[in-house]
């Protein structure tokens, strides 16, 4: 027989040492006792103690991350068939992560010892519980069988802020959402798509939105980044189903120029107030999710403001030697698969034109990792001649204007430089690269134009957007030509939305698709056109005189118009098809 811890026990060997009339001992247990010895062993007089079992309440348990499991796992300690209180008990635990909350704990009797604080910080499946009774240092008894453990995730309250519709579908307003949550092995599961009323659109700053189709357009939503006002995605019938909106940009005369989704569900947006009159530059990097929230990753805040970045630029040079300042953010920025992002940036720097000293606009590229902290600059300086400036020139020297940037399936750059009426391809080489120009895509470029002569060209271009590649090499490029001084033609110019064929090799290059084929449209800036998983073709005109902005699905051989959206009262930068508000989800 074992005594409770720091007490004696005296078990004497014959019960003519007890006297009859002494039936219990001091507990009120019997004094006759055969638990452990299997025969009779008598209590001679002192307190002690007959443990029979240390025993779970359950034989399984589950609990979510950081929270208290429950119900709480019970242990009991049992004396002679009870229950026994004032006996310390402590778990052990097995399994994923680390345990908190693990004891001792002091068992009451009746019931046993709870382990309300048990917590885990890790998801587990079958992890293991065990408790032991510490009865002397070399001594202890522990529960068999033991108890398992799951624990999950802890369950999440989404708040679905900003994506939200006015625009009634039968019963009411609605709109989607789905969840997805990341495990701690990266592992991301899907939610179920769920249908919900939302509340009202905001009052102001919201485009106008017309939709016809006319045949069959590609599934999907509509991403319609706006020039000044607000961005929105629409479904095809030109209903606003999200947009972003955020008090402190508009405070500043900020908006998204763009605003793009990302491959983990959430939406990145360079914020800047350059063309909108504002006194004061105010311009931010921002990663929100699909309720307008600003994000973070393991390093900080997934935002940042120009004043900072300038601040880690003086402690990186570009290839060249120059320390860049950036002045605006500025058109586009691009996402890369390792996380890093290139961000398109306007300088303004004194250089030497035609003898004299000129404040010259141009435009640098910098590269930030995931902490956002800038590892790779280029500068327009350092590889262009500030004496040739064809378009735009003054009154303020508005040098380059870039206004797109992408990736080439090398690993270098392509940048659209709209004032140069170029399209460059940069020696980038993922983040290693010395920054030269490794090609000259247009007018008075490097590449021969070969079905037609030089107003055949693009010129002060948006958005070439790569189609197919062949190996390392870009194979078929689509472009917006805006045709802004096109040599050749007299004024109005016109625009067009264009694909060309390209051999990188021997720098040639085809015009081999056009729309619209009208030498009177004429779209003065902005614009996109991209090819839809249907093989239809959809080109956005952001100014086109005199009507306004549009955004057109057309097949590719006939150039039937399947669907057309018009765009009012502000301009569409750029608009296109993407599947759904959610990565892997086709609407």
């Amino acid at each position: 027989m074992l005594p409770l811890p720091g007490r004696a026990a005296i078990c004497a060997s014959s019960t003519s040492l007890v006297p009859a009339s002494l039936t219990t001992d001091q507990h009120g247990f019997p004094r006759l006792n055969t638990a452990y010895t299997g025969s009779a062993c008598v209590d001679a007089g002192a307190v002690q103690t007959n443990y029979q079992s240390v025993k779970f309440s359950s034989s399984s348990y589950s609990g979510e991350v950081n929270q208290a499991v429950s119900p709480a796992p019970v242990v009991s300690v049992t004396e002679n068939g009870q229950s026994i209180g004032g006996v310390p008990v402590t778990l052990a635990f097995s399994g994923t992560g680390t345990a908190t909350g693990l004891g001792p704990v002091t068992t009451t009797a009746g019931v046993g010892a709870t382990f309300s604080s048990l917590t885990v910080d890790t998801v587990g499946s079958g992890d293991t519980l065990s408790a032991t009774l510490q009865i002397t240092p070399t001594y202890s008894i522990t529960t068999n069988p033991n108890a398992t453990l799951d624990i999950t995730l802890a369950a999440q309250t989404i708040t679905f802020a900003a994506p939200a519709s006015s625009v009634t579908y039968g019963a009411g307003p609605i709109a989607h959402m789905r969840a997805l949550v990341q495990l701690q092995n990266g592992t991301i599961v899907p939610d179920i798509d769920y249908v919900f009323n939302t509340g009202a659109l905001p009052q102001k700053g919201l485009p106008t939105l017309t939709a016809t189709a006319t045949g069959q357009p590609c599934p999907g939503v509509e991403l319609v980044n706006m020039n000044p006002q607000i961005p929105v995605v629409t479904d095809l019938q030109g209903n606003i189903i999200w947009y972003y909106l955020n008090q402190t940009d508009l405070a500043n005369n900020g908006h998204p120029m763009p605003i793009k989704p990302l491959p983990n569900g959430n939406m990145m947006a360079l914020i800047t107030n350059r063309y909108t009159g504002h006194p004061t530059p105010y311009c931010v990097l921002r990663e929100v999710d699909l309720a307008s929230e600003t994000v973070s990753n393991q390093y900080r805040l997934r935002e940042l403001e120009m004043p900072v970045l300038n601040q880690k630029l003086q402690s990186i040079k570009t290839p060249y030697g120059r320390t860049v300042q950036v002045n605006y953010f500025s058109h586009d920025f691009l996402p890369l698969p390792n996380g890093h992002v290139i961000l398109l940036c306007q300088e303004f720097v004194n250089v030497m034109v035609g003898g004299q000293q000129t404040l010259v606009w141009g435009d640098a590229l910098v590269d930030l990792d995931e902490s956002f902290s800038p590892v790779w600059v280029w500068s327009a300086f350092d590889v262009l001649d500030p004496e040739r400036h064809p378009f735009l020139w003054t009154p303020d020297h508005d040098w380059t204007h870039c206004n797109t940037v992408a990736s080439t399936p090398d690993g270098n750059l392509l940048l659209s430089v709209r004032d140069q009426s170029w399209v460059l391809k940069l020696d980038y080489a993922n983040g290693a690269g010395k920054g030269d120009i490794l090609w000259k895509l247009g007018f008075q470029g490097t590449f021969e134009l070969q079905n037609s002569g030089p107003g055949g060209w693009f010129f002060a271009q948006h958005f070439p957007h790569v189609l197919e590649t062949s190996g390392p090499n870009i194979t078929t490029l689509a472009v917006v030509d805006n045709g802004n001084y096109r040599p050749g033609t007299d004024p109005p110019p016109f625009s067009r939305g264009l694909i060309l064929n390209i051999d990188e090799t021997h720098q040639t290059a085809t015009v081999t698709w056009q729309y619209p084929v009208s030498p009177s449209f004429f779209s003065y800036w902005g614009g996109n056109v991209v090819q839809l998983p249907n093989g239809n073709m959809e080109i956005c005109m952001s100014h086109p005189s005199p009507t306004e902005s549009f955004v057109v699905e057309v097949t590719y051989d006939q150039q039937e118009v399947v669907w057309r959206m018009d765009i009012s009262p502000a301009a569409a930068y750029r608009s296109y098809r993407i599947p759904s508000l959610y990565p892997g989800v086709q609407w």
